[in-house]
């Protein structure tokens, strides 16, 4: 039987399929239903904080003392603000040691790798530093004012919670201003209300000071303001 001629003929793809799983070329995407190769990438170093050029506590600045000293030419200056010299390293640390004194950084120069410390007691050093501080935020408090309302009826154990709270105020540095109100027929208690912030006053002598004996009056009551130690 002679062969039948048929036109169509079964086209051969244009590309080689590729079995399930495999890994595709460099930049190629994976094969249909084939999971995508794991890519591994080498793990990153944990970051160095501890060299004292890295990340500080801004509230609270390092401090570098004797061996935590790594420059290699330190400036000496005594506690009443002498130069007493420029030495290398190791030698700055005998002179503190034969002193039975420490050694604390005030300034570093990285251009010329070098410390300017102080000769001193560190502990009394820290221990002044800390009063000073507290002293200079005391000051700077000292400029705040503020009032506390106070009611002409108040009673005793009322009158106890303010002055308790009049208390902590001007212990942190604050100037307080004690005020009672008084509105219309009210104004007729003006004795008590004297009373009370003359009560207050002197229960809060050991630590507020008045410049006046008597409470100012105004327009809506009376007030005094008590100054902090």
């Amino acid at each position: 039987m002679p062969q039948q001629n048929n036109s169509y003929q079964q086209k051969k793809p244009s590309f080689t399929p590729r079995p399930a799983g495999a890994k595709p070329a460099f930049g190629g995407k994976p094969a249909f239903g084939a999971k995508p190769a794991f890519v591994s990438r080498p793990a990153q170093k944990p970051i160095d904080r501890s060299h004292s050029s890295g990340f500080q506590d801004r509230r609270a600045p390092m401090v570098f003392t004797n061996e935590n000293i790594k420059a290699p030419t330190i400036i000496i200056i005594d506690e009443e603000g002498t130069n007493v010299g420029t030495y290398p390293r190791r030698r700055a640390l005998e002179i503190a040691q034969e002193a039975g004194k420490d050694l604390v950084q005030m300034k570093y120069d990285q251009e010329t790798m070098t410390s300017t410390v102080k000769l001193l007691d560190y502990g009394k050093y820290m221990y002044q530093k800390q009063k000073d501080d507290k002293e200079k935020k005391k000051t700077q408090k000292s400029s705040g004012l503020k009032e506390l309302k106070i009611n002409y009826a108040i009673g005793d154990n009322d009158l106890q919670l303010k002055i308790k709270k009049a208390k902590e105020m001007l212990k942190d540095g604050y100037n307080v201003k004690l005020m009672i109100r008084l509105k219309g027929r009210e104004k007729i208690y003006a004795s008590k209300a004297v009373e009370k912030i003359l009560s207050m006053k002197d229960s809060l002598a050991d630590v507020g000071r008045s410049q006046f004996d008597q409470p100012k009056q105004e327009v809506q009551g009376y007030s005094m303001i008590l100054f902090s130690k």
